[in-house]
């Protein structure tokens, strides 16, 4: 690699430090910071082309890719075990996870209801795969708003993490294996899919006595290098796994997150705000630059077929959170049910990748496969705008 394959990375340093000193001039208009890297990769794909050229951005869709792990591994990392667990004489509705299975089974009845009206219009189109392209909610973006607004750690930010998270897990499941058994039959290599919980299992474990003995206090707690790239490696080999079995490694980046939650980080540990700083200064920025730059617009609206699509799938995409959300209303209030169901519906990766499923399987045709990016696109600007315009302090 010479030092003008690095130009293209040196010129997102700089746009992002912009776009975020511009964002910190605009408090008062309440605009999320993944809403500003988006449009930034967007600006820069119309006006800054000339910066980037193809055969040097290779390298940095890899990282924009390794953006998507990290981010989901953060995710993970930020599921708080006190207010999940059931508590002993409290009411079931007061449980994030209850209501957010509640939430989820509404969202899937409307969403296969849907996916057979559009099966009529279209029936090539199979009813399963639109209710799981419906199902998709952005933990890559609920997370990071939740964050935003102070409101992660408070039972309704639960709620809402709880609920994407249902959202993404299992649909995230269902396409691992799906993805590789439709046309070829279910092998063992989708089944083994199921090691991943039990080798978390043996890893927390693992890691539990590791703590006890006097080479952790010696050699790791001592040494925050030695303890990032520990847990570096943790998440390589929940990467190896989801491809040795086939499945998608989002899945194993949140459940590595999800392990390090479980011994019961503060928010200001050092080591998670050294992972935190990581991330979201560094990688999960160019994730989201890179997912605007690599949107075609002009593309895209040059095709009327996907154009049709659009709206009716945009509509969908809301009614399917928005309902369910609604019937919290009396639990949580209409104002902050609405909001809810409205940042649960945003959509980026996941949809993208479910489409892009449904498209080689024969599933779905070309023209839904472009709605869904646009839907995507569309979602992840206006679902956070709604939220933070909604919700005016923490709670």
């Amino acid at each position: 690699m010479g030092h003008g394959d690095l130009i293209p990375l040196f010129w997102l340093f700089i746009s992002i430090f912009l776009m975020q000193m511009l964002l910190s001039r605009m408090k008062g208009a309440q605009i999320p910071t993944i809403l500003g890297y988006l449009i930034l990769g967007i600006l820069l794909s119309y006006y800054g082309r000339g910066l980037f050229h193809q055969e040097e951005m290779n390298w940095l869709d890899n990282l924009s890719e390794f953006g998507l792990y990290y981010l989901m591994f953060l995710s993970g990392m930020e599921i708080d075990f006190n207010i999940l667990r059931y508590q002993k004489g409290a009411k079931l509705r007061q449980n994030p996870l209850v209501i957010g299975f509640l939430v989820f089974a509404g969202s899937a009845l409307l969403a296969f209801l849907l996916g057979t009206r559009i099966n009529q219009i279209d029936s090539s189109t199979q009813p399963w795969m639109i209710m799981l392209i419906l199902l998709t909610t952005s933990l890559g973006i609920v997370m990071p708003v939740l964050k935003e607004t102070r409101i992660i750690k408070s039972q309704y930010g639960q709620l809402l993490l709880t609920s994407a998270i249902l959202a993404d897990l299992i649909t995230m499941i269902i396409l691992s294996i799906i993805g590789g058994s439709y046309q070829s039959g279910f092998t063992w290599r989708q089944a083994s899919v199921g090691l991943l919980l039990p080798l978390s299992v043996i890893l927390y474990q693992a890691i539990f006595r590791l703590k006890r003995t006097s080479f952790w206090h010696k050699e790791i707690r001592k040494n925050s290098v030695v303890r990032l790239q520990g847990l570096l490696a943790v998440l390589g080999l929940y990467g190896i796994i989801t491809d040795m079995t086939g499945s998608e490694a989002i899945l194993g980046s949140f459940l590595a997150g999800l392990l390090l939650a479980s011994f019961h980080l503060h928010d200001h540990h050092p080591f998670k705000e050294q992972l935190e700083v990581l991330g979201y200064g560094l990688i999960i920025p160019i994730f989201f630059v890179m997912v605007g730059f690599r949107f075609n617009l002009t593309e895209f609206l040059r095709s009327p077929q996907a154009l049709g699509w659009v709206p009716l799938l945009l509509s969908t995409a809301y009614i399917v959170k928005v309902l369910p959300m609604m019937c919290l209303g009396p639990i949580l209030g209409m104002r902050r049910a609405l909001a809810g169901g409205f940042l649960l519906s945003s959509r980026m990766t996941l949809i993208v990748v479910a489409a892009s499923i449904g498209m080689r399987l024969g599933i779905i045709n070309r023209g839904i496969q472009d709605a869904v990016i646009v839907v995507a696109i569309i979602t992840s600007l206006l679902s956070p705008m709604i939220f933070s315009m909604s919700i005016k302090s923490p709670s």
